[in-house]
């Protein structure tokens, strides 16, 4: 297999309005990098600075040009438009590429509302907020942008469906990407839920899965009722064969006291020990890395897990999670997800 640019020769637009939040510029700009790797010459619109990190506006501005042009300007050269509700409104579907992706907050009726709001808001509507942490706490943030470049990888989706489609050349196709909707659809556990009392909700000590600290760090306990006995074999502690852990309803009677069971051996053992006795019982363990630890794991060093932002070869990123196969020779061409 090799690497292809099915994009090449496509001017893809990016065109956030400057009072846009923040998780759409990051949204339309994971989109554009998507394109952008894929062969596509994408522009952005040189909007108000917005005070990402460095390392954020190296990762989604590589392989694109920063352009002063006018908004009517570049988007009457594009062939693909990423924009927000205001550009819709001040230029009309009219003023647009055929194919455009118009990326919002919350979708439907307030798709093109200016009300204030923020991805923290639509995680909260979402039940995000509600997923993580210690009831007692306030809600916790998820890290980093994963709401936003989770809207980049669907509007991305709905730009690859229009270009593949067979629709008659300069019909125009309109992409609607919502904040909202695509959390929703990651909570999606909550919607046959609703109505009932058994939301999923912050659960803290009384989680059957707990992060537990261990020699030299942290380690996340996950198991199923089928990998009990393989759990018990792989940590060899007499205590866990006592009645109260006998079945799974004496355990949920009990999460506190497993829990402190467990994390007593984790806390003889360190993350790299806990991963070996998990491989080796096929248990679904996670030892907790911190960056600079993935960076030098084999596994992610032999899939190419992260690559050079091409400024500095010191500064590397995950590469994406997304990339476009052609497997001969059957002259087909995939697109392959989660590929990393």
């Amino acid at each position: 297999m090799t690497a292809r640019r099915p994009y090449a020769g496509l001017i893809v637009a990016e065109v956030i309005s400057d009072a846009a939040d923040d998780a759409l510029v990051l949204a339309a700009g994971m989109t554009g990098r998507i394109l952008a790797d894929l062969g596509a010459d994408v522009v952005r619109r040189r909007g108000r600075d917005r005070g990402f990190e460095r390392s954020t506006e190296l990762f989604l501005s590589r392989g694109k040009t920063m352009s002063n042009e006018s908004t009517g300007e570049l988007l009457g050269r594009a062939d693909v438009a990423l924009v927000d509700g205001a550009v819709l409104r001040e230029r009309g579907r009219a003023g647009l590429p055929s194919v455009s992706a118009v990326l919002s907050l919350f979708g439907g009726a307030l798709a093109e509302s200016d009300r204030p709001a923020s991805a923290f808001t639509a995680a909260a509507s979402a039940g995000l907020l509600a997923m993580v942490g210690d009831p007692q706490r306030e809600p916790l943030r998820l890290g980093g942008h994963q709401e936003a470049f989770a809207l980049g990888l669907s509007a991305y989706g709905g730009v690859a469906a229009a270009l593949a489609s067979a629709r008659p050349h300069g019909v125009p196709v309109t992409i609607r990407a919502s904040l909202l909707e695509t959390l929703v659809w990651l909570n999606w556990k909550a919607v046959p839920l609703e109505g009932y009392d058994a939301l999923p909700s912050r659960t803290g000590a009384a989680a059957e899965w707990q992060v537990l600290r261990c020699a030299d760090g942290y380690a996340v306990l996950v198991y199923q009722e089928p990998d009990w006995p393989r759990l018990k074999a792989a940590l060899a502690e007499p205590a866990l064969d006592e009645p109260r852990f006998a079945t799974r309803g004496n355990r949920l009677d009990h999460l506190a006291e497993l829990a402190a069971v467990i994390e007593r051996r984790f806390l003889t053992l360190t993350r790299r020990e806990i991963h070996a006795l998990a491989r080796q019982h096929r248990l679904p363990l996670g030892p907790v890395w911190s960056p600079a630890e993935a960076f030098g794991e084999p596994h992610n060093q032999a899939r190419g897990l992260f690559e050079p932002l091409g400024v500095d070869p010191g500064v590397q990123a995950p590469r994406l999670p997304l990339v476009w196969l052609d497997q001969a020779p059957a002259r087909q061409a995939k697109i392959a997800v989660g590929a990393a």
